[in-house]
């Protein structure tokens, strides 16, 4: 057990570069757009229909096969997730919203970097989001829902990333072999996956008491 925590440790070590680059981008790209949004030279509605922009919301829907499973996985996830709501089932529903997180969005976020090139549609889409909570009131327990989920995500993104600078230029991060930095790079995705869950579940949970208090609220008024 100390050995693996051991070669946990290292590969940490060895990441850190790239997730402290990424980890500065994509918060410039976030203070950007809230800025900009802020002091409205952007508008979020204009924005987010517009060339990368757009394309960064709905890039996996573009992938031929990919896009049409997800299409109908969010089909039968928003019928699931209504169906709860009806029923005032919020542990089942607090479920659901944790696995989608934790399984279909790591999932995405885990091809978006594997494929090097849609990272940069990943910048975009901070921008957006700067703008989005810069231009809209929203409650406190947002940022935290923001927060633990955007950590989530980071980690397993950046550990895919990683894998992959490792496997292409695996002498200049000191691996011998390719096959040996990708193993190390799996191994690191591995981590990253597991520890991202604890983010993820925060956040689903609050999420989840958030839907429940606000559609409470809005039974209390109708009734």
């Amino acid at each position: 057990m100390i050995r693996n925590r051991d070669r946990m440790f290292q590969l940490i070590k060895k990441s850190k570069l790239i997730f402290f680059t990424l980890l500065a981008i994509y918060l410039a790209s976030f203070f950007a757009g809230y800025t900009a949004g802020k002091l409205d030279y952007v508008k979020y509605e204009e924005l987010s229909t517009k060339g990368v922009f757009g394309l960064s919301r709905n890039l996996e829907y573009k992938i031929p096969v990919y896009g049409s499973i997800l299409r109908s996985y969010k089909a039968y996830h928003d019928k699931l997730k209504r169906s709860y709501i009806s029923q005032k089932n919020f542990f089942a529903m607090g479920v659901l919203i944790f696995l989608n997180n934790f399984i279909v969005a790591n999932v995405a976020m885990i091809i978006r970097a594997l494929l090097v090139v849609p990272i940069l549609l990943n910048i975009c889409g901070k921008f957006l989001q700067g703008v989005i909570v810069a231009q809209n009131p929203v409650p406190s327990v947002m940022y935290i829902i923001f927060t633990t989920e955007f950590g989530g995500y980071f980690l397993t993104t950046c550990a895919t990333l990683t894998g992959v600078m490792w496997t292409l230029f695996n002498k200049r991060f000191g691996f011998s072999t390719r096959g040996d930095a990708l193993v190390s790079g799996l191994r690191l995705l591995g981590y990253a996956y597991l520890i991202s869950g604890i983010g993820i579940l925060v956040g689903s949970v609050c999420e989840t008491l958030f839907l429940k208090n606000l559609l409470t609220q809005l039974g209390n008024l109708s009734g």
